[in-house]
């Protein structure tokens, strides 16, 4: 259960749908908003669309259809105190203004235009609001109310600015933008615990198939339970991968039965050749001492190389044994190499050695199989190298590194060898190593010796590397820190 709240495929689609949501109910509160406002709009300009007529009704503007003197005036203050967000207009008229009850800076219009005008007298009741021009502004115009007068003239009254305070007002207000918010908020969270309770039921199914996957990837033996039925194409894939693990179960034991008795094979043959190669080198050796023949000297050369190639053979096969363990001791790496460079000096007087260290280290590590590793490498370097051998030991950030160098005109390995080259199985066999130029100059070089230091560096848990640095070639043990 833990591991399916730490998914990161419920995590993902719990975020989208909660993110779906979220935008779903944005829009609805920004619909809703739009549309209530827009409503109440309407509302309010239907309310005050006859306005014009009210304030000459409510001011007794005109009597007996002629104009009281000095009313317009009194209106005009009247609301100026008790509404100054009305706006009124006294036209002639040809729509020019006479008078208003605006802040005069504000006025940038002194002619009003007049269709629109005759179509609010001519049109009652009106179906749609007409917009006339707002004195105010050059361009724009807005909802009005208008009423003629006696003389001619109209008292003409913006509305709009009115309309727009009074319906935001009263949205602000509504019960509606509450149940807005309060939806945009609950839909917010739903689609959190919604969103994660349904993708927690999609995934619940794949994160245990993949987690029964990783189980028997980690380990043959923790076998993937089969599905209690087939009720869909995911439980049909989980069948699928048992069936598949199955044979692969199947196929890795009979491999690994084939491996053990190819080794066991290899590894008896190499012992059981040796006995009779032994003899005729003896034999060939005795002839040699007998009669001078260079054909018996080329022999003998063949037989020992085939007598190496077979112990290097039966040490690689009994590497790779399951009891062939390794017996680990903490130990000095400097006193350990520092006796193996002592070795090859004294048995290789004519070869020039060199043995660096990069401070003081101790390491637990098999002393026996390690040295077999730097030995085949010192080896290598002392019959396919030339001039210095240099055995380094230092210490990197994850790694501790030995080292073995040797000169060489040419790369090993033709690849871009600007960084190290890691040796696997499967390319150490790749390696091409000439003889020197005095011998004979085809290829001779089997790869098991690199092989059998490689198959040591495993145990180890370590890495094995080549690198080419200026004219030296270099092969590298990497041990863990």
């Amino acid at each position: 259960m833990t591991q399916l709240f730490k998914s990161k495929l419920i995590k993902q689609y719990t975020l989208y749908f909660a993110l779906i949501f979220t935008l779903m109910s944005a829009m609805y509160f920004a619909i809703s908003m739009n549309i209530s406002n827009y409503y109440l709009e309407q509302v309010q300009t239907k309310l005050h669309i006859n306005i014009a007529t009210t304030i000459i009704e409510d001011f007794k503007i005109i009597e007996k259809q002629k104009l009281v003197s000095g009313a317009i005036k009194t209106a005009f203050n009247r609301y100026m105190l008790l509404n100054p967000h009305l706006e009124l207009y006294l036209l002639d008229a040809k729509g020019n203004i006479v008078d208003f009850s605006a802040d005069p800076k504000k006025i940038k219009l002194q002619k009003v235009h007049l269709q629109p005008i005759h179509y609010f007298l001519n049109h009652q009741p009106l179906k749609t609001f007409p917009m006339g021009d707002d004195p105010r502004f050059l361009d724009e115009k807005n909802p009005f109310s208008v009423a003629q007068l006696p003389n001619g003239g109209f008292l003409y009254v913006i509305i709009q600015s009115q309309i727009e305070k009074e319906a935001n007002r009263q949205l602000q207000e509504s019960i509606l933008l509450k149940v807005s918010t309060l939806a945009f908020v609950v839909s917010a969270i739903m689609g959190f615990i919604l969103g994660g309770l349904l993708i927690f039921h999609l995934t619940k199914r794949i994160n245990q198939l993949s987690y029964g996957v990783t189980r028997f990837s980690e380990n043959r033996k923790n076998t993937i339970q089969s599905p209690k039925k087939i009720s869909d194409e995911l439980d049909q894939l989980h069948s699928d991968i048992v069936t598949m693990s199955t044979e692969l179960t199947r196929q890795m034991e009979q491999l690994n039965r084939i491996y053990q008795k190819r080794r066991f094979m290899i590894s008896s043959l190499s012992h059981d050749l040796r006995t009779p190669l032994t003899n005729l080198l003896g034999y060939i050796e005795q002839s040699m001492q007998v009669y001078e023949d260079n054909n018996l000297n080329i022999a003998y050369q063949n037989g020992l190389k085939l007598k190496h190639y077979l112990n290097q053979i039966f040490e690689f096969s009994k590497l790779e044994l399951p009891q062939n363990t390794l017996y680990k001791q903490e130990l000095s790496i400097n006193e350990f190499c520092n006796d193996i460079y002592i070795e090859y000096q004294n048995n290789n007087p004519s070869r020039n050695f060199t043995l660096n260290f990069d401070g003081l280290f101790i390491y637990t590590f098999d002393a026996n199989q390690l040295e077999r590793a730097i030995s085949n490498l010192l080896d290598n370097a002392i019959k396919y190298g030339t001039d210095d051998i240099d055995l380094a030991c230092k210490k990197t950030e994850n790694w501790l590194e030995i080292s073995v160098c040797d000169t060489g005109d040419q790369a090993l390995i033709k690849q871009d060898l600007q960084h190290d080259f890691l040796l696997q199985p499967n390319n150490i066999f790749n390696i091409k190593i000439q003889d020197k130029p005095s011998q004979n100059k085809q290829p001779n070089y089997s790869g098991l010796g690199l092989s059998i230091v490689y198959s040591i560096i495993e145990k180890h848990h370590g890495q094995f590397v080549y690198r080419r640095r200026e004219n030296k070639n270099c092969f590298v043990i990497r041990l863990p820190l």
